[in-house]
């Protein structure tokens, strides 16, 4: 589930920006890439770079996938100020006297958070984070490239990877969470979908992932489609898969991650060859409701002082009802772009973050009610959620999922505890969190979707 970023905090820094460079000492230059991070109140750390040159300046965020964000730039002697202006944000710090390393405080919303940035090398290549999990060659099995026919004959593309052997093996679809998502389901440097498929196909299942619609190297249009698009593309992918060599037809079930989880039961209550359902991180009420809860959840997990936040969360409620509310896309947009403004949000950004929440796959998402679908699910069926989930609260949501699937027989329900929406163990489960944290999917959440379907299967 996208969790909502667009008048509520802070350290989210996405989106365009207007920016410029000013410098008024010939003293040491400041061209080049600076790498650092800022320590959020709540102890966790936020990777930013710097690019900086006499024509342009702008940063990147990487653990909230943002880059090039353009900022204002300035420099009084070793005092250097980066302000973006769009969110009410600042770093002034003092250059060494080597002019290797800046440090000083990041600014915002009445909070002063450390923050630190070293000169990267010319040349170099910007520093990987740490992901201990991600699958490197050899692998024991095969992948290969496909591509298959989705909504409207648009080819999907995606990779095949069978065990070694000739089969016939169980499969696994991978369906997304929301957003631009690839086949590997690629958040903060972590490939989610690819470290859990890498799990299965030396379990001696078969797994097929694929980029959404108009991402990566599949064709057709991303921005007007909606979840139940997403659906009839998932749905063409589990149809193609059963009809692959080396795939067993009747062993063929589907995985769904936050809106992809949302998405299986939709799949497997039209299809019925569908052989079982795994739901991570699995909403199960409104979209209105769960994308405001995740706002003020978010909010405070990251240190926003409670009446800011409550005050925050307000806005977000009313500018969702009127998004809502809106007799079609041009009245939401004009809608959310007014009180967006009156919120204090300059005009270029609130018209920005306005088509956003008025596109046709937003405006839906927040009237979708998953409950009915999970109610049908006659297929078993795996629940996994984190205690620390703050994008869909376990505690809000799981009681929803235990009275929809009480009537199936084959379902299972599990909470882990320390794990946040991306099934990592979490300090907070605050989304800034998500890029610090080496591991990308927990072992025991690992372990428990490996042998459940391998059970399922009969392997």
């Amino acid at each position: 589930m996208r969790f909502h970023r667009l008048i509520i905090l802070c350290l989210l820094l996405v989106g365009p920006y207007t920016g410029a460079f000013a410098q008024s000492s010939p003293q040491t230059p400041i061209n080049g890439d600076w790498d650092g991070s800022l320590k959020v109140p709540t102890g966790m750390e936020m990777r930013l770079t710097l690019h900086l040159s006499e024509h342009a300046a702008t940063m990147d965020s990487p653990d909230q996938n943002a880059s090039g964000i353009p900022v204002t730039l300035n420099r009084q002697d070793s005092t250097v100020t980066v302000a973006i202006s769009s969110v009410k944000a600042s770093f002034t710090g003092t250059l060494s006297a080597d002019g290797q390393s800046m440090t000083g405080r990041f600014s915002q919303g009445g909070m002063n958070m450390p923050a630190h940035f070293s000169r990267r090398a010319a040349g170099a290549a910007a520093p990987q984070p740490d992901r201990p999990q991600t699958p490197h060659p050899p692998f024991p099995y095969t992948s290969r490239d496909v591509n298959f026919p989705g909504k409207d004959g648009d080819l999907l593309a995606g990779t095949l990877m069978l065990p070694k052997g000739h089969g016939p093996f169980p499969a696994v679809v991978m369906i997304a969470g929301s957003g631009r998502q690839n086949r590997d389901e690629d958040v903060a440097g972590h490939k989610i979908f690819l470290v859990i498929a890498d799990r299965l196909t030396r379990a001696g299942i078969a797994v097929l992932r694929y980029d959404k619609r108009g991402i990566g190297a599949s064709k057709g249009d991303f921005k007007t489609a909606t979840t139940a698009d997403f659906a009839i593309d998932a749905q063409d992918a589990a149809r193609w898969l059963r009809t692959q060599p080396g795939i067993a037809r009747d062993k063929v079930g589907l995985i769904g991650h936050s809106e992809g989880a949302e998405i299986a039961p939709l799949v497997a209550n039209r299809d019925v060859q569908v052989a079982f359902v795994v739901l991570l991180s699995a909403p199960a009420l409104p979209g209105a409701d769960i994308i405001a809860a995740q706002q003020l959840a978010i909010a405070l997990a990251s240190g926003v002082p409670k009446a800011e936040a409550e005050k925050l969360h307000a806005n977000e409620i009313r500018l969702l009802d009127a998004v809502r509310h809106s007799a079609d896309q041009a009245s939401a947009n004009a809608a959310a772009q007014k009180i967006m403004e009156q919120a204090g949000m300059p005009a270029e950004r609130a018209a920005t973050e306005a088509s956003e929440i008025s596109s046709p796959w937003f405006r839906a998402t927040l009237d979708y009610d998953p409950a009915p679908a999970l109610r049908k699910l006659q297929q078993p069926t795996l629940v996994i959620a984190g205690s620390r989930d703050l994008q869909v609260d376990p505690a809000a949501n799981l009681p929803v999922i235990r009275s929809a699937l009480a009537k199936n027989a084959h379902a299972r329900i599990v909470e882990l505890p320390g794990l946040n929406h991306l099934l990592q163990p979490a300090k907070t489960g605050a989304p800034q969190e998500y890029g610090s944290i080496p591991i990308t999917v927990d072992p025991a959440a690992l372990d428990l979707i490996t042998e459940w379907v391998k059970q399922q299967v009969h392997l």
